[in-house]
C-alpha cells in the first residue's frame, strides 16, 4: 500500500474519532460541574412569612400572605381579609424580620436570627438550617396607649422551615420580675409600693418586642392590671430590659449598658 494512502487512512480514523472525545469530554464537565458545591441562596423573610403552616395561623390563608407582600413590595397598605372577613395587616418586613398584625388584639413577630456553627443541628444540610427562628406572639387588651393597655407575650424558637428545633437548650428565659424594678418609694408610699410588689410577684405579664434592625429584644413589665394607685406608685420605677442574641440564646445586657445597648446594638443577622 502506498505511504500517501496510509495517511489518509490514518487521518480519517482520527476524524472519526474526534465526536467521540469531545462527547466524552461533555460527560466528564457535566458531572464535575454537578458534584461541584453550589452557593447556597441566603434565606429571606419572604419566603419563610409565605411558606408558614396553615396551622401556626388558622385564620390566615397563604394567599393572605402572599397578598401582602404584593402590596409591600408596590408600597401600598398590606392589608388582606382572613377567612372570618377580618383584617389582618402586615405592618412590616425586611430581609431578617416581619412584623403581622392578626387581630386587633393580637400580634406575631419573627426575626431570623444566625446560629454559631458549634449550635448547628447534627443533619445540616442547607443554608436556612444555619439561622433560627424567632417568634413572639402578643396577646393585647385596652386601649392602646393608655395606662390600662395590657399586652403579655410568648416565644417559639423554630427552624426556617417551621420544622422543630431541638439543638438549643433554653434559648431565652426571662429573669425574675424584681430585675424590671429600679429604686424604692418613699416610706409614704411605702405600703402600696409593697402592695404592688406583692401583686407583681403572683402575676407579672410581659411584653416582648423583637427589634427589626439588630439581633436585640426588649422585655417590658405591663403593671396596667393593677389597682391605680398601685400602678402610679410603681410604674416610676419600672424599666425595659434589653436582651441581645449571641448566637446561642438570649442574654440580658447589664444593667449599666442597657441605655447604650439600645442606642448602639447592630448585630445583624
Amino acid at each position: 500500500m502506498r505511504p500517501t494512502l496510509l495517511i489518509q487512512i490514518h487521518n480519517s480514523k482520527e476524524r472519526s474519532c474526534l465526536p467521540i472525545i469531545y462527547h466524552l469530554l461533555f460527560i466528564i464537565c457535566y458531572f464535575l460541574l454537578s458534584a461541584a458545591p453550589v452557593a447556597a441562596q441566603p434565606i429571606m423573610m419572604r419566603d419563610v412569612f409565605a411558606s408558614m403552616p396553615d396551622s401556626v395561623l388558622p385564620m390566615v390563608t397563604k394567599n393572605n400572605r402572599l397578598d401582602c407582600i404584593d402590596y409591600i413590595d408596590n408600597d401600598m397598605e398590606a392589608k388582606a381579609r382572613n377567612i372570618l372577613g377580618e383584617y389582618v395587616t402586615l405592618e412590616a418586613l425586611t430581609a431578617d424580620y416581619a412584623r403581622f398584625r392578626t387581630s386587633a388584639a393580637s400580634l406575631l413577630e419573627m426575626k431570623l436570627l444566625p446560629l454559631l456553627p458549634a449550635q448547628l443541628p447534627a443533619d445540616t444540610t442547607a443554608a436556612d438550617t444555619t439561622f433560627v427562628l424567632c417568634l413572639v406572639r402578643t396577646a393585647q387588651t385596652g386601649e392602646p396607649d393608655t395606662p390600662r393597655r395590657l399586652e403579655d407575650s410568648n416565644i417559639r424558637f423554630l427552624r426556617p422551615d417551621w420544622s422543630p428545633l431541638d439543638s438549643l437548650a433554653a434559648p431565652f428565659s426571662l429573669p425574675p420580675f424584681t430585675s424590671f424594678i429600679e429604686g424604692a418609694a418613699p416610706d409614704s408610699l411605702r405600703a402600696t409600693y409593697d402592695s404592688a410588689l406583692r401583686s407583681l410577684d403572683s402575676f407579672h405579664p410581659v411584653r416582648l418586642a423583637l427589634s427589626a434592625d439588630s439581633a436585640t429584644m426588649t422585655a417590658t413589665l405591663q403593671p396596667a392590671y393593677l389597682a391605680k394607685d398601685e400602678r402610679d406608685v410603681i410604674t416610676p420605677h419600672l424599666r425595659p430590659l434589653t436582651f441581645i442574641w449571641n448566637g446561642t440564646r438570649f442574654t440580658m445586657v447589664a444593667r449599666n449598658k442597657q441605655d447604650d445597648c439600645a442606642r448602639t446594638c447592630s448585630l445583624h443577622t
